[in-house]
């Protein structure tokens, strides 16, 4: 990493990080940091806690004071864990309401030709949305993309599923985990990893 000369330094925004941890109403001043821009209000920023880096949504940006124009103090709460799939999970129903959330506990007659193929392509967008979740920058709207998809192949597949809780799963908004692929996947299927 490159070092930053002084010149460079005063261009730079002072970012005064007042953080309020979960299940704590009182926000204490946790870290400052210097920035090229100020984040806006809704923005998911990181923010060093004792030695750790925790994830934060901005709630707050204070306006610069007189003579300290570069300057702002910024409150933030921190996000549990599992926002991201939260987050993601209210994004794919708000924006993907055409698809179906119930599905047929009847079974057709005939097995659908490409059942085993179209589980592949939920499995694969499923591992593709994880991954996009797990950047250090989490890519949501590559996440929302994949799971649009995974949803999409879920419907198809659904109806020729026997395990109920794989059909439940498969056409749900929360990814699933390798783990989970691996104990639901059908016995009558080749498993793929």
């Amino acid at each position: 990493m490159a070092l930053m000369t002084t010149c460079e330094i005063a261009e730079l925004n002072i970012c005064v990080i007042r953080l309020t941890r979960i299940g704590n109403a009182e926000g204490e001043i946790v870290d400052t940091q210097h920035r090229v821009t100020v984040p806006a209000v809704g923005e998911v920023i990181e923010v060093a806690l004792d030695g750790l880096t925790v994830r934060a949504r901005v709630t707050h940006i204070s306006s610069p004071l007189p003579g300290a124009e570069k300057c702002f103090t910024i409150a933030v709460d921190e996000l549990s864990s599992g926002y991201l799939l939260e987050t993601l999970s209210a994004l794919a129903q708000s924006a993907d309401g055409r698809l179906s959330s119930g599905v047929s506990p009847m079974e057709p007659a005939k097995p659908h030709l490409a059942l085993e193929a179209t589980l592949k392509l939920a499995r694969q967008c499923h591992t593709l949305t994880r991954r996009a979740l797990d950047q250090p920058k989490p890519d949501m709207a590559a996440a929302l993309r994949y799971m649009k998809v995974a949803r999409r192949a879920g419907c198809l597949a659904a109806p020729y599923l026997k395990d109920e809780q794989l059909r439940r799963r498969i056409v749900g908004y929360k990814p699933m985990s390798e783990e989970e692929w691996g104990l639901l996947w059908p016995g009558s299927l080749p498993d793929c990893e």
